[in-house]
């Protein structure tokens, strides 16, 4: 079983649902932190955080950051709040954004594989 700490950066180019991670196949992948910036010098943004899990094969929702302001960062996995995020196998970690080419995605994660 192998551990292997890696970050994700995704600069997110369109206001559609964009897949951020994926956990790969035979994977746990525990996740520390996502943290999201408002590249937009002028443009508060919406930002949802949204899940895919592969067994059910549906997409939920997580959270919702309404108006981040410009130029302006938050971190998802807050404490208080929940501190970590286990995706299983093939699952999905998705942002939408109200504005195209205005957010960076920022995925800490350790990932453990099963075999």
């Amino acid at each position: 079983m192998a551990n292997v700490y890696k970050n994700e950066i995704t600069a997110v180019a369109t206001t559609d649902i964009t897949t951020v991670y994926t956990c790969p196949i035979e994977t746990v992948a525990l996740i520390k932190s996502i943290s999201v910036y408002n590249v937009s010098a002028s443009v508060a943004i919406d930002v949802t955080l949204s899940i895919y899990d592969a067994s059910g094969t549906v997409t939920k929702a997580y959270e919702k950051k309404s108006a981040l302001g410009a130029a302006t960062k938050y971190e998802f996995l807050q404490t208080g709040y929940s501190n970590i995020l286990i995706l299983e196998e093939s699952d999905l970690l998705r942002v939408t954004c109200s504005t195209a080419n205005g957010l960076n995605v920022m995925i800490s994660v350790l990932q453990q594989d099963r075999t």
